[in-house]
């Protein structure tokens, strides 16, 4: 990939934590589903090399 999509990529998956940090501390189970929906796709692998499940655990513990 070059540096124009890992920017973009990095962005996309920033906006998608802040989202799923947003919906958790605000109970909203619509947005929470589809922020997992995403770090858990095909998609979020192939924009990055997380470990989608971990990013889940992590951020639900922060807010448990």
């Amino acid at each position: 990939m070059n540096e124009g999509y890992k920017e973009l990529a990095a962005a996309i998956i920033k906006q998608c934590l802040w989202d799923y940090r947003e919906a958790l501390r605000s109970h909203d189970i619509i947005s929470t589903l589809e922020c997992e929906q995403f770090l858990r796709s095909e998609w979020f692998s192939f924009m990055s090399d997380m470990n989608g499940e971990r990013l889940i655990k992590m951020m639900r513990e922060e807010f448990a």
